[in-house]
């Protein structure tokens, strides 16, 4: 039934057609002939379906979180540099203090954003176990995209909000210095 359900491919020639589905591979684990359904119960299946939801909802928030911080940071620095502008910087010991100040919340932010990649790593970590007691149709359907490229995107996207991070903290360093 399975076999059914699934698209075959074809290779066209000319005009006729030949089916190539009884050519597949028999144990392809991304395209498997027959779902083999979970041997969980109702309840238990349910349960796990909640804390697949809960674990999405919480990485979306996570996500969310993380480009906030980075927000409210560049937004900090900017006021922070605009008033040492509109000031004209008269007041060295302030203007230190400001500095300071952006400091500390660069290296929070950074912390911030630290934390909540550890947290959406726990967060898959779970749905990955959860996924694995279920049908092979939906542990296909989950290892269609590559962990590999997964893990090379989300990585590529924390180490660029690090740097960004502390990229601005110098720039507004270098800016605050020269008027000190």
């Amino acid at each position: 039934m399975a076999r059914d359900l699934r698209p075959k491919p074809t290779a066209s020639r000319g005009n006729a057609t030949v089916d190539t589905a009884d050519n597949d591979p028999p144990n392809d684990p991304l395209n498997p002939s027959e779902n083999e359904p979970s041997e969980l119960d109702d309840l238990t299946h349910a349960e796990l379906l909640a804390i697949y939801r809960d674990a999405s909802d919480n990485i979306r928030f996570a996500k969310d979180q993380m480009w906030r911080t980075v927000l409210y940071f560049t937004l900090g620095a900017i006021a922070v540099t605009s008033y040492g502008v509109m000031t004209q910087w008269d007041d060295p010991k302030l203007t230190f203090y400001l500095l300071v100040i952006v400091w500390i919340f660069s290296i929070a932010s950074v912390l911030i954003v630290l934390s909540l990649q550890w947290w959406q790593a726990a967060e898959h970590a779970k749905i990955n176990y959860v996924t694995s007691k279920w049908s092979t149709f939906a542990t296909a359907a989950r290892h269609r995209k590559s962990k590999l490229m997964s893990d090379v995107q989300r990585y590529g996207m924390l180490v660029s909000m690090l740097l960004y991070l502390e990229l601005v903290t110098i720039a507004v360093t270098r800016v605050f210095t020269q008027h000190t």
